[in-house]
């Protein structure tokens, strides 16, 4: 029994001691890319609910989509930079053309959203917002 317990005590001292130490709330956090990790995400003024009434008090669903039932969820990506502005605007899943360009037109006109932060500073985000385009149920 003595034999089993200092091999084991053994693994035991090398698993604490060979760890490394947490990083301090300001050091970056890096990830397996070396790009750092983004701590707070950033945000659009007033958050996800007013994000949503600005996207649906601004988006004009496109005629000639309406007149031929085209509906469905685009998916945009974009910049989100350490000023909090919109940058590099694309289209990473669309649906037609009238659908990508309304959703892009839409996000040009957002104002600067709350930037993201790693290490307590300000860093440039990449962000993904799915826009959805849905048909009112009169029009199906």
């Amino acid at each position: 029994m003595k034999k089993f317990i200092f091999p084991l005590l053994l693994i035991n001292a090398v698993i604490v001691y060979g760890q490394k130490p947490a990083p301090k709330d300001n050091d970056r956090v890096k990830s397996g890319f070396g790009v750092s990790v983004v701590q707070v995400q950033p945000q659009f003024p007033g958050g996800a609910d007013s994000l949503q009434s600005f996207m649906k008090a601004n988006m004009t669903y496109p005629a000639q989509a309406k007149l031929n039932h085209i509906q469905g969820r685009v998916y945009a990506g974009f910049m989100v930079d350490r000023k909090g502005k919109i940058k590099d605007i694309r289209i990473l899943s669309g649906v037609n053309e009238e659908l990508d360009n309304e959703a892009i037109r839409v996000l040009k006109l957002m104002p600067d959203w709350t930037p993201g932060s790693a290490g307590g500073s300000a860093v440039d985000v990449q962000y993904i917002l799915p826009v959805d385009f849905i048909l009112p149920k009169d029009m199906k």
